[in-house]
């Protein structure tokens, strides 16, 4: 049996709505984290305070994913609330998506402590800034696409997470044959690794807006 796309599975009910908000506020606080951390290691601003703005809002993000999955188990256990099934399964895989990002996110901050001393700014600027920047505003456009069952915006959004994700494979093969020294070329691959996750996940994310439920989360960790 086949299931409706995202915005059908909306129309026919509200209890999901909370958890869309939810769901939203992960990738909020992912998004934060992110600009922070591409922040540090691009641009050389200060990591003033990690634990509060990395490792403690990862914690938040589990936290929300763990209060979402009780939502939905509670929910379903609930007679007669068999017709939200479908919606269940989006949330579950969405949740899921949403506490990757924040894990790959703090991954990348985790970089910064590999980096050489003095570290040329500028050279990571040149390769790696407008990639960040475009990672940025996928964030937008993935929370907005979800909270607004925007199918238009959510295709884009998977488009541009295909597209970057070979995008970056070409990139790492190209520092791995490059002249730059072991350190930098390392941090450079280890971050756009992280980057083709964060991109990945996002997609999976907007996936749940176009896809059947059958077909939703595309994407395979053995594939980010």
């Amino acid at each position: 049996m086949g299931f409706g796309s995202i915005l059908d599975v909306f129309k026919a009910d509200n209890w999901s709505n909370e958890l869309v908000g939810m769901i939203c506020q992960m990738l909020e606080k992912a998004h934060v984290m992110f600009d922070y951390t591409n922040g540090v290691l691009i641009k050389g601003d200060e990591d003033a305070d990690p634990q509060a703005r990395i490792y403690d809002e990862d914690q938040k993000i589990n936290k929300l994913e763990r209060k979402i999955r009780r939502r939905i188990v509670s929910h379903l256990s609930i007679r007669g609330s068999r017709a939200d099934i479908p919606s269940a399964l989006i949330f579950m895989n969405a949740v899921k998506d949403g506490e990757r990002i924040g894990d790959y996110v703090k991954n990348l901050h985790e970089v910064g402590g590999m980096m050489p001393e003095g570290v040329d700014r500028k050279l990571y600027d040149e390769k790696l800034g407008a990639i960040a920047t475009e990672i940025s505003i996928m964030f937008d456009n993935t929370r907005q696409a979800f909270k607004e069952s925007d199918e238009e915006l959510a295709g884009k959004v998977i488009k541009k997470a295909k597209r970057s994700g070979r995008e970056f494979e070409a990139q790492i093969r190209e520092i791995t044959v490059s002249g730059l020294d072991a350190n930098n070329a390392v941090c450079m691959v280890l971050m756009l690794r992280f980057y083709k996750r964060v991109v990945a996940h996002m997609g999976n994310i907007a996936s749940t807006v176009v896809m059947p439920v059958d077909l939703i989360d595309y994407y395979d960790e053995s594939d980010a």
